[in-house]
């Protein structure tokens, strides 16, 4: 069978209306909004043919149909590409946006996670940035009793990272501020990963600091070395998402939950993401192989300062509304690259 002009047409108002009343869509119901001269026997043929050829399906207690993956794949890239691509869908009616620059990044995220749960519905998940994309602003190096001390380290991005460590080798106040002096001096803006004990110019007269300066470096570069690349998932509206009406099915809440509350499998989802990727839109079992056939997940990554990348989704029911979930993402992103200062 030919999928001609007509049941794309016929296709697209099927999941428009759908996506609006989250029920079965009947001929007579098409027939009534499409701007073609078709009758609603020519419409139901029209359907049933969709069906057979795998854009439509029907729920057996109703004489109504619903889209498919197909079909919703269908309308991802053809439909909501193309109204993309010519920049349709206004932002002017969307919520504003409030986030405040002086707070702290992690606290920036996690008030993200809740305004993109609230304008969307759905449930929003953010990942910080990695700290081996971040670059050296700050380091403290604090004394507690005895040998025993604790390097506190503030990347480019916000992000506090504490590290306690001991010495055997005698030094005074004096020679730690030496040391955090060289450090934040020479390191500032330097690739986290980039530092290195070669890169810095230590004067003659501290040329006896070296082996701490080393012991210093060493903590800092572990901090990119123990897991820690996106320890960070900011995730918000669970029950927000569950109260969509499809579902209302116990096993499918069920499996949906295994989902969501496995933080290791959002995470992962995230962050196979490319770089490159300015927005995906993944149907069903396209997220994973088990849990998510009802669900749809839009996301993309941001950058921050130009080069720290995160991750930014939105998981939702295959009806959810996607150009009103693009347009909301978009915002958020140019309101973390504002806040941030990242060039755009």
């Amino acid at each position: 069978m030919k999928f001609s002009e007509r049941k794309k047409e016929i296709l697209n108002k099927v999941i428009v209306k759908f996506i609006d009343n989250a029920e079965p869509v009947s001929s007579q119901s098409i027939a009534k909004n499409l701007d073609l001269d078709l009758s609603s026997a020519t419409i139901r043929r029209e359907m049933a043919e969709l069906e057979e050829m795998g854009y439509l399906t029907h729920p057996h207690t109703s004489a109504g149909r619903v889209p498919s993956d197909r079909g919703y794949r269908f309308y991802v890239d053809s439909v909501i590409s193309e109204r993309i691509r010519v920049g349709a869908g206004s932002k002017e009616n969307l919520p504003e946006v409030y986030i405040d620059k002086d707070m702290e990044m992690e606290a920036i995220l996690q008030k993200s996670t809740e305004q993109l749960s609230q304008f969307t519905n759905y449930l929003s998940m953010i990942v910080a940035p990695a700290i081996y994309q971040s670059r050296f602003r700050h380091v403290e190096l604090l004394k507690f009793e005895d040998s025993n001390f604790l390097l506190v380290l503030i990347t480019n991005t916000g992000r506090v990272y504490k590290r306690s460590f001991s010495l055997g080798e005698p030094y005074n106040t004096l020679d730690f501020q030496r040391v955090t002096n060289i450090l934040n001096s020479q390191l500032r803006n330097k690739n986290i990963v980039d530092i290195d004990i070669s890169t810095l110019n230590i004067p003659e007269s501290d040329i006896y600091l070296l082996m701490l300066l080393k012991k210093i470096i060493t903590i800092i570069k572990g901090c990119t070395e123990e897991n820690l690349l996106y320890n960070r998932l900011f995730v918000h509206g669970t029950a927000v998402v569950l109260q969509q009406p499809e579902f209302l099915d116990f096993r499918k809440i069920r499996g949906i939950l295994r989902v969501i509350e496995n933080e290791y499998l959002l995470m992962k989802l995230l962050l196979e993401l490319s770089e490159d990727d300015e927005l995906i839109i993944k149907i069903g079992p396209e997220i994973f192989d088990e849990g998510t056939d009802d669900l749809s997940l839009v996301a993309s990554k941001y950058k921050i300062y130009g080069n720290s990348t995160g991750a930014v989704g939105i998981l939702g029911p295959k009806r959810m509304n996607y150009i009103k979930v693009i347009n909301i993402l978009s915002v958020f992103i140019e309101n973390l690259k504002k806040v941030f200062n990242s060039p755009t």
